[in-house]
């Protein structure tokens, strides 16, 4: 395969860089321009809203003043500005209304008409021909003594408020329940006392837009509804039914603590001739992204000319230090991608060199540890017996002397004597050839299953006598059949061992209890007798060989000494927990043993 030379993929690298640099500028410009646009729209005519509505606040109110931050306003955001009084309705020099007395209460409600100027919604309404004394049906949304009308029914027709029953879409699932479950919170059945319409000429010259009109009347419903708050600044989105989405603003108009009239704006957020405008903004937002985009871009090349070099020094550090772990990818057929290959070619090569050697250096030096093992037992050996076999012989050299000199007429007494003290020095060679052959490391444990309960009440009967001799009371507590994996003649020494231990030191007509119990995957036996605690400091040294931890436990009436080392090695071999405490008025000794998967046979 031919190799590819890495000028030829700096070129090719390089030259989509500034490809993708001049693709991501135009891209920018074409998805982001209307989102900046609109944003930028927003905040301008927000800002200018705020500060008309500061100014207004602060202002005499005459007309002169009035119009003049109008004519501001509107040069900035060139967006449609009203003003409604405290109940929502639009304010003009001329109100529109109809009075109505409802037949049950007699009660007196107004009805504004100032936010149906819009000519559609008038022609509709104007089909109802309203008269006085005219008996009128109206459905609406009470404010005081106002009504805000959603449905109007008369002797000639029938009127909806479509601006705002069929704009329910815009509200929030709270205001949606209100106005389809429960929409006309007040129905009043009355007679037109008074009225005040506008003329067809009043109509057209009042306003010439459908969208500000519905949207007052959708933000008076959703201040009924709960949805809005009329006491702070207040934006949101509407559509026209038919027209674009505009951006709508509303702040209340304070003086002397008290809301008198709000201001209303709203602006198109259709992308228009207005954009050119913050054009030149977008482009120093646009030059500082690309620069940015152009340094990532930049950086990131560097890094991926030299990631491949300073990995090669990493790895190579490591095998520098006989760290052989990581492998150089190579992903290029060139000149770096076959120095990588190299390079894990001769870490392979030395690992598998360096293990070869590692595992013989192993071998060797378990071949001396096993040694110096069988060296040092052979060393305790000799070193137990000469110190253990010192007395008896002593012993059986005296009593010999007194029979060989006549010191005594009981030879049968003297005779009894050196033969009790050469059984001593024979159970005590073997307990420790038995310790050594275990503490050797090439013993090998074949394991059984069988039951440990069977095999505790055999070695009971086997300690029968001196458990009567001191007259002891012994009590098993296990279930029956509880089967375990180890090998049986060591599990049954470990018992004989503790039990004769718990016999020998436990005081007559005292109690021995054995216990036995299921711990899920393994088998914990407990052996407790009555009599005096082992002092703690105590507790692990009796384990090994020849540990006595005072006069009590001496050979006089204890054993060889070896009983609780050899304990020790046997549980060892079968890799399971045990141990001794004191209890409140004795001592518990435990071990644990795996249980058995299947049963005996």
């Amino acid at each position: 395969m031919k190799r590819k030379s890495i000028v030829l993929k700096l070129f090719l690298l390089t030259s989509c860089l500034f490809t993708l640099v001049f693709l991501l500028f135009f891209a920018g410009q074409s998805l982001f321009l209307e989102k900046f646009y609109i944003k930028k729209k927003t905040d301008n005519v927000m800002h200018a809203f705020e500060t008309f509505v500061e100014d207004y606040e602060k202002s005499d109110h005459s007309l002169t003043t009035i119009q003049k931050l109008r004519r501001k306003f509107f040069t900035k955001t060139n967006a449609q500005l009203g003003f409604l009084d405290q109940n929502g309705t639009i304010k003009n020099v001329n109100n529109y209304y109809i009075d109505v007395q409802d037949k049950k209460t007699n009660k007196i409600y107004t009805v504004p008409l100032n936010n149906l100027l819009s000519p559609g919604e008038f022609t509709a309404f104007m089909k109802l021909s309203i008269r006085e004394n005219d008996r009128i049906l109206i459905d609406g949304i009470p404010k005081q003594e106002i009504v805000i009308p959603l449905e109007i029914t008369s002797n000639f027709g029938n009127w909806k408020n479509e601006n705002v029953i069929s704009d329910i879409s815009f509200f929030n699932d709270k205001a949606k329940k209100y106005v389809q479950k429960n929409p006309y919170s007040v129905l009043i059945d009355g007679t037109v006392v008074k009225k005040k319409l506008p003329t067809w000429e009043e109509v057209n010259t009042a306003s010439d837009t459908d969208t500000l009109l519905q949207a007052i009347q959708y933000w008076v419903l959703s201040v009924s509804v709960g949805e809005a708050d009329p006491t702070a600044l207040t934006t949101f989105k509407y559509g026209s039914k038919g027209g674009g989405t505009n951006q709508m603003f509303v702040q209340p108009i304070i003086k002397d603590g008290e809301i008198t009239e709000f201001a209303f704006a709203m602006t198109s957020l259709q992308p228009v001739n207005e954009a050119i405008l913050v054009l030149k903004d977008y482009y120093v937002y646009a030059f500082f992204i690309v620069f940015g985009v152009i340094i990532l871009l930049s950086f990131y090349y560097s890094k991926m000319i030299a990631k491949p070099l300073i990995k090669i020094n990493e790895v190579t550090k490591k095998i520098a230090a006989f760290d052989f772990s990581q492998k150089l990818p190579v992903v290029a057929n060139d000149e770096i991608g076959s120095l990588s290959n190299s390079i894990n070619t001769l870490s392979t090569n030395l690992k598998d060199q360096i293990n070869q050697l590692q595992i013989a250096n192993q071998q060797l030096i378990q071949d001396v540890e096993r040694e110096r093992q069988l060296e040092r037992t052979r060393k305790e050996f000799i070193s137990g017996v000469s110190h253990e076999l010192k007395t008896p012989l002593s012993v059986i050299h005296s009593f010999a002397e007194g029979i060989k000199d006549g010191v005594s007429t009981n030879i049968d007494y003297y005779t009894d004597v050196i033969l009790e003290e050469a059984d001593k020095m024979n159970s005590l060679i073997i307990e420790m050839l038995e310790l050594a052959k275990l503490e050797s490391g090439t013993y090998k444990l074949s394991k059984e299953t069988f039951c440990i309960d069977e095999l505790i009440r055999q070695v009971m009967a086997k300690l029968a006598f001196s458990i009567e001799e001191k007259q002891l009371t012994v009590l098993i507590q296990t279930d029956e059949k509880m089967l375990v994996h180890a090998n049986k003649n060591r599990i049954e020494q470990v018992i004989v061992n503790l039990l004769s231990n718990a016999i020998r030191y436990t005081p007559k007509q005292e109690s021995i209890t054995v216990s036995v119990h299921d711990y899920g995957s393994q088998i914990m036996v407990s052996i407790y007798n009555k009599g005096t605690a082992i002092p703690e400091e105590s507790l692990d040294k009796i384990w090994e060989r020849f540990y006595r931890t005072d006069s009590s436990r001496s050979r006089v009436t204890g054993g060889t000494g070896l009983g609780l080392s050899i304990v020790k090695n046997i549980l060892d071999l079968h890799n399971v927990k045990y141990g001794v405490q004191n209890r409140n008025d004795g001592v518990q000794f435990y071990f644990y043993l795996h249980k058995a998967k299947k049963h005996a046979d």
